[in-house]
């Protein structure tokens, strides 16, 4: 169950249209939003007068207020959602993580990439760096997406058991939604340490109660080339992926990372812990 979504912004019409679909999540699933906002620690030499840092700091404080009653107008006080805009000082990434251990967050939702100058810019190495080290569901959305009801779920499984962490969160989302699953598996070079025919979800297909869920095993390939042309043949609306480790994280998201941008952009990413 969700019922705490975490939305670091700043401010960028990426990060609002993060806000817009954790704002509609958060309408289906019942529940409240927490919206954080990173600036960065001003690094200056001793010898910087104090009364020039002062008035760069009242100055970054007097942005971060007016850009909140933006969006607070813009999106959040007509949602009919419970919502707490917080701003912090520090690194984006240590930040977001520990307040998403203090608040007890369900899940964060977030857009890659982002603003310029002063305000905090979530992309490249702080997306990935944020994904990587939370022990909560991260749900990434590329400045391309617009929101729609979910039809659709490719949950791309490697076989690595335990699955069941992973498939309880992928079918909660798939129920709100009222959306089919596929269970996608690329065929590759680890399947000859297990037996792939008797994999997780054919021996404990009885345990599954979620009924609008299918297995699809294509050929060997290069495993985002392959998710990727089944995402576009099926028209999919979000692709599911499940770490269980960072050698996991790093062979899928920077391997040739330029190489699948093109994919990243189109749909949300929902990165789950097994």
């Amino acid at each position: 169950m969700i019922s705490n979504i975490l939305v670091p912004t700043d401010f960028s019409d990426v990060a609002n249209n993060a806000l817009h679909f954790a704002l509609k999540f958060a309408q289906k699933a019942n529940a409240k939003i927490s919206v954080l906002h990173v600036s960065h620690i001003p690094v200056v030499d001793a010898s910087f007068p104090a009364e020039v840092y002062e008035t760069f700091m009242t100055e970054i404080e007097e942005t971060t207020k007016s850009n909140f009653d933006k969006i607070e107008n813009d999106y959040l006080k007509n949602s009919g959602v419970e919502y707490e805009i917080y701003s912090v000082m520090g690194f984006v990434n240590d930040e977001v993580k520990e307040f998403a251990d203090k608040n007890k967050i369900d899940l964060i939702i977030m857009g890659t990439t982002g603003a310029s100058g002063i305000q905090e810019i979530l992309v490249g190495s702080n997306a990935s760096s944020i994904v990587a080290k939370s022990n909560i569901p991260v749900l990434v959305i590329p400045p391309s997406s617009t929101y729609h009801e979910l039809k659709h779920i490719v949950y791309s499984s490697d076989y690595n058991e335990p699955e069941f962490p992973a498939v309880s969160r992928l079918i909660y989302f798939a129920e709100l939604y009222d959306a089919n699953i596929s269970v996608l598996h690329v065929k590759n070079e680890a399947d000859r340490f297990f037996d792939s025919a008797n994999n997780f979800f054919v021996r404990n297909k009885h345990n599954i109660s979620y009924e609008k869920i299918k297995m699809v095993k294509l050929p060997e390939g290069d495993v985002m080339d392959k998710i990727n042309e089944f995402i576009v043949s099926e028209h999919a609306d979000m692709l599911v992926m499940a770490k269980h480790n960072r050698s996991f994280f790093d062979r899928i998201f920077h391997r040739s990372l330029s190489k699948h941008m093109t994919y990243h952009t189109k749909i949300p990413l929902l990165v789950l812990n097994k």
